[in-house]
């Protein structure tokens, strides 16, 4: 009993060590402010069917001024599933999360916002939406 006591006490310590480790690490390969970091964004949407056409021409119109006018916009893309054609994949990547918060308050960008006010399957739930940092030379090869 003594023995399995102090393994697990042991376990725990080793563990403790081993996250401290792994902060550490994660801490140090990226000394970029958070803001300054490029931000990648997927959403799935699911809208409903008399207002499939309405989600497709809005974001395209707003998606050329984006293009056009934000160069701080690496992507901003929108994807129509092949199984189910209310369902969307709204894909957007920005050199700084300052570019993403510009974009949001621009006039493109809150009229395609109001235009697509209450379009939404109001029963359908993501489970797949994300937002990754990604530190400026994490992809270098070193």
């Amino acid at each position: 009993m003594k023995s399995i006591f102090l393994g697990l006490i042991g376990l725990l310590l080793l563990g403790s060590y081993t996250n401290d480790l792994k902060n550490e690490t994660s801490n140090s390969d990226c000394d970029f402010n958070k803001d300054s970091m490029v931000v990648v964004m997927r959403f799935e949407i699911k809208v409903k069917p008399e207002k499939v056409a309405l989600l497709k021409q809005s974001f395209d119109a707003c998606k050329i001024e984006v293009l056009s006018s934000e160069p701080g916009c690496m992507d901003y893309s929108l994807f129509q599933s092949y199984n189910d054609s209310t369902r969307f994949c709204i894909t957007e990547t920005w050199a700084t999360k300052s570019d993403h918060d510009a974009h949001m308050k621009l006039e493109h960008t809150l009229k395609h916002l109001s235009e697509t006010r209450g379009i939404h399957d109001p029963s359908f739930k993501s489970t797949s939406n994300y937002m990754y940092w990604i530190c400026p030379g994490a992809n270098e090869k070193k």
